[in-house]
């Protein structure tokens, strides 16, 4: 594992900086109140989380006069976070793609998929297929209804439902080259399950790309846990180090974790401080409530990065079919410790055993 901070951190940090500045003019709240499970569990959210968002993104588009018709992904795109759910949007699905080398022919299994923003993104700047994987039918709806209006129905589709069973039901296994989380597995009751069936459904050789919050101080105080779990709706918060073990216990090997907390930070509270700013408008497209509601929500994010909360991004890999065998090969002897038979050791009979007996 490589941990990597620092002079990287201050990079990113400068660069959310700007791009909040620069495009809060259009960003919009992502709606995150109490959490609670559904479908089998293996996911968290709540209807009131997202939902208004399919109406926000009907409510903009019809402003700019295009409520129908085709679309470009630059249409979306510059939506902010209606379109992209996780912090710093499309920068980091540009990072993403130049990490994972995404490139036409290789498939794509987003994890947690909201609207369709990062995967209709990545597919378009990298020519690469994915599927998203969506608890929310509305997001999942709205999500292929969008794709169809900026042509990329042939290369980007959606599933709804719960993600270990949708994959373990619709035999995934093995299909994808990579697979992408951005801030989704930390609302997952059982992340750990979570992890398992991303390694079930990777080709093998295939690799992750996971960004997530994790806890970076020495613990959470009650309220940050009470923030997290009632607020917030994160279950599934732990340590960089506990992450890591719950990928190598997947099968994950090749596991590199990169601090994101400083730019994440930087760009959570310039995204606090522009909502408050766009008041006006924001009242007047979604109302006071939701107005008064992101902004305690916005809040508590800021206390809870001031706090123990971090963020990571994590790259890993399954093993290649010749690497499992040389694993599994190397696991068996060592753990019998035996050989198959006495060998010769020249052409006079001479055996180990017959050798070993003389000394």
């Amino acid at each position: 594992m490589i941990f990597k901070a620092g002079v990287a951190n201050h990079v990113r940090a400068c660069r959310a900086r700007y791009l909040a500045d620069s495009f809060w003019k259009q960003v919009r709240p992502r709606p995150r109140t109490l959490a609670s499970q559904a479908g089998s569990g293996q996911q968290m959210t709540a209807g009131v989380m997202y939902n208004w968002r399919v109406a926000a993104v009907h409510n903009a588009l019809a402003r700019r006069g295009k409520a129908e018709g085709p679309l470009t992904i630059e249409d979306l795109t510059s939506l902010g976070h209606l379109d992209q759910y996780h912090y710093l949007g499309t920068e980091a699905c540009d990072e993403l793609i130049q990490v994972l080398g995404l490139e036409p022919g290789v498939t794509v299994l987003d994890v947690g998929s909201g609207i369709g923003g990062p995967a209709r993104y990545i597919a378009h700047q990298s020519g690469c297929s994915v599927t998203g994987v969506e608890l929310q039918a509305d997001l999942a709806e709205e999500a292929t209804a969008l794709t169809k209006r900026v042509g990329l129905q042939d290369r980007v589709d959606f599933l709804i439902g719960d993600f270990a069973d949708v994959c373990r039901s619709r035999a995934v296994l093995e299909r994808f080259d990579h697979v992408t989380s951005l801030l989704t597995f930390c609302h997952f009751p059982n992340r750990a399950d979570g992890l398992k069936v991303s390694w079930e459904a990777l080709k093998p050789g295939g690799t992750v790309f996971f960004e997530d919050l994790t806890l970076m101080g020495p613990a959470f105080t009650e309220q940050e846990q009470r923030d997290l779990a009632e607020v917030v709706g994160c279950p599934s918060v732990t340590s960089p180090a506990v992450y890591v073990e719950d990928l190598q216990k997947a099968g994950f090997v090749d596991i590199e974790v990169v601090d994101m907390s400083a730019p994440w930070k930087t760009w959570t509270k310039a995204r606090h401080v522009g909502f408050r700013q766009a008041q006006e408008e924001t009242v007047k497209l979604h109302g006071l409530s939701l107005f008064e509601s992101r902004c305690a929500f916005y809040e508590v994010i800021d206390r809870l990065f001031q706090g123990n909360l971090g963020g990571v991004r994590i790259t890993a890999r399954k093993r290649g079919v010749a690497e499992e065998k040389l694993y599994r090969g190397r696991a068996s002897t060592v753990s019998t410790g035996t050989t198959h038979g006495t060998p010769s050791l020249n052409e006079f009979g001479i055996t180990v055993d017959a050798t070993y007996s003389k000394y």
